[in-house]
């Protein structure tokens, strides 16, 4: 198990610096000037040397990369060209900003897409299934931004049960006091728990919407899964053994935990990186909108270390996935184990044949 992780985090390792290498690079061959950019149309030829100049644009491209591994290394993903903010602390206070509603909207996602996929397979060929069938194809044929614009016109505009979408704070809460500088945890350490609520309150609608459109595509596949399982012949034994169908629905769950982990963190994935389109419709201070607006601008740091950090997570997401499925999953060790034996075995017998 040791060599195993040992080797999915060196395989992490070089994938990291591969897309090091490839944001750097598609970036930095992306067409335009960011001193243009900055100075604006007008702007003289001496200005935007100056200009390139201070940004180190003027610089031989592979000297360029090299300056930029070796900061990245450090920790440091550099300065935002617009507004001369760090991006790693721009990145560590929004972060926790898209987290306040991705997680609860995944995990609602999880919960609606779980149960309504094990009751369509539950249930193939009937009522429900067919309920189900229609309901997700309306959901997946339905663009995210269409949906948050749904949701916000029914519950905002139609029932004025939702708050406008303004943020996560309202210009009527208290500003929180700045403990760590990440406002969600700031406010529980202030005891601000009306302001709080209203974060939640807030919240709410981008849940609502991430836990919809993500259920569809998590139910299709929780009963995609559970309907070839159910059909097993394992499944079959266990019902001719008598068991009650409660524990046969578990084991066929047992069996596809897997597939369901592996969805859930692309999943977490996609939405971590698709996070602008909820972030503009509700005007969420989060990373989502702060890279949409990096990429308008051609904030090349911006851009690069929002890259970064995505493709960060998404790796640390699939070693820790693997690892936890290798542990999970007896048969993978298993395997490993037989082939190893077999390749041993193998070895042996054309050393005795030779000798």
């Amino acid at each position: 198990m040791i060599r195993y992780i040992v080797s999915r985090v060196l395989i992490a390792v070089v994938l990291l610096w591969g897309l090091i290498t490839l944001s750097f690079g598609l970036v930095s061959l992306l067409p335009g000037n960011p001193a243009v950019a900055l100075l604006g149309e007008y702007a003289t030829p001496t200005d935007v040397a100056r200009i390139n100049a201070q940004l180190g644009l003027d610089k031989p491209f592979l000297e360029r990369y090299l300056d930029y591994l070796v900061r990245v290394l450090h920790g440091d993903l550099g300065t935002s060209f617009f507004t001369g903010s760090s991006v790693s602390q721009e990145l560590w206070t929004r972060l926790p900003n898209t987290l306040v509603y991705l997680v609860p909207g995944l995990l609602l996602a999880l919960t609606i897409g779980l149960g309504l996929g094990a009751l369509a397979a539950y249930r193939a060929g009937r009522a429900a299934d067919k309920v189900f069938g229609v309901s997700v194809s309306l959901l997946m044929a339905m663009p995210e931004f269409v949906l948050a614009l749904l949701l916000l016109f029914v519950f905002y505009q139609q029932l004025h049960i939702a708050p406008a979408p303004l943020g996560m704070l309202s210009p009527a809460d208290p500003t929180p006091p700045k403990i760590t500088g990440l406002v969600p945890i700031d406010v529980v350490l202030a005891g601000q728990w009306q302001t709080v609520g209203s974060i939640l309150s807030r919240a709410a609608l981008p849940i609502l919407t991430l836990g919809l459109f993500f259920a569809a595509p998590f139910g299709k596949t929780v009963r995609s899964g559970l309907l070839q399982i159910l059909n097993s012949p394992q499944i079959e034994f266990a019902k001719a053994c008598g068991l009650r169908p409660g524990q046969v629905f578990r084991y066929a769950l047992t069996d596809v935990r897997g597939a369901l982990m592996t969805y859930m963190v692309l999943l977490f994935a996609a939405s971590l990186s698709g996070a602008a389109i909820i972030e503009s419709v509700f005007s969420w201070p989060g990373v989502g909108g702060w890279s949409l607006d990096g990429v308008l601008k051609g904030d090349v740091p911006v851009i690069q270390g929002f890259v970064l950090i995505m493709g960060a997570t998404s790796l640390l997401g699939y070693v820790i996935l693997d690892t936890l499925i290798t542990l999970m999953d007896p048969r993978t060790r298993q395997l490993s184990g037989v082939s190893r034996r077999t390749r041993d075995g193998a070895s042996r017998s054309a050393l005795a044949k030779a000798a």
